[in-house]
């Protein structure tokens, strides 16, 4: 009987299950460990091994991407209360969260093509173009324009002025590069992932939702903030470092 009771709790380690049999810890009850590691399905449902790998990995995008949200939010909230210092800090937040985006989707790469199509015919019309966290960003992001361009009009101030003049308004600045920041590390995520898409599955083929793969492309020209782009060619051209450029003497 002994015997049978050890193989059972085994059976539990292997699919993620807690021991009822054990107390929980404060550490599981806080960080809700057995209500998380029951959102996999079990290995007995599994279309095959690398399937638990595809739904982990994806679960753990879009728990980055609800950080993200979330300091969006507060940093929005920030600007709107012109605290310029704790608005930066949220954004390098959310940098860093995407700065480690593709390296967790990296993972998807141990997945051989053939199995991975095994794992797309049991995802029904399932895509990650219906991301909730990746499409909210899409739908979120743009609105931190509008609080910073009334941090700017507060201090009547243009973009290509405190690009002239950065160390004047310095935690301006910052806060103004950390945002440009969100916008190019997002294009990356949205190519790397373009580069997933081509790699496992092909560009010259129908999503799961009967879309082109090639309509990604489109994605990752879209900026957040066109504004904070067109200045860069604004302060070139005012510097005059594209104007007739002369070749260096010996």
């Amino acid at each position: 009987m002994q015997y049978y009771d050890r193989c059972d709790k085994e059976e539990k380690n292997e699919r993620g299950e807690v021991d009822m049999e054990k107390p929980m810890t404060d550490y599981e009850k806080y960080i809700r460990t057995k209500e998380l590691l029951g959102l996999q399905k079990p290995n007995d449902q599994l279309a095959c091994e690398d399937k638990l790998t595809f739904q982990m990995i994806h679960q753990i995008a879009e728990l980055h991407f609800k950080l993200i949200i979330h300091y969006l939010h507060i940093g929005k909230k920030c600007m709107i209360a012109d605290d310029i210092t704790a608005a930066t800090s949220q954004l390098r937040r959310i940098n860093l969260h995407l700065k480690h985006l593709p390296e967790i989707f990296v993972m998807v790469t141990v997945i051989n093509p053939i199995d991975y199509h095994t794992i797309r015919l049991a995802l029904g019309r399932g895509s990650g173009q219906d991301s909730p966290g990746f499409n909210k960003i899409i739908e979120e992001g743009p609105t931190l324009w509008g609080p910073f361009e009334l941090l700017l009009k507060k201090r009547q101030l243009t973009l290509l002025q405190l690009h002239q003049k950065p160390q004047e308004h310095h935690a301006l600045f910052l806060l103004m590069q950390e945002l440009i920041q969100f916008d190019e590390s997002f294009q990356n995520f949205r190519y790397y992932h373009l580069q997933l898409v081509k790699r496992i599955i092909g560009l010259e083929t129908n999503s799961l939702k009967g879309v082109p793969a090639q309509a990604l492309q489109k994605g990752i020209r879209h900026e957040f903030y066109p504004a904070l782009w067109k200045v860069i060619s604004e302060l070139t051209d005012w510097t005059g470092s594209s104007n007739n450029p002369q070749s260096l003497s010996d």
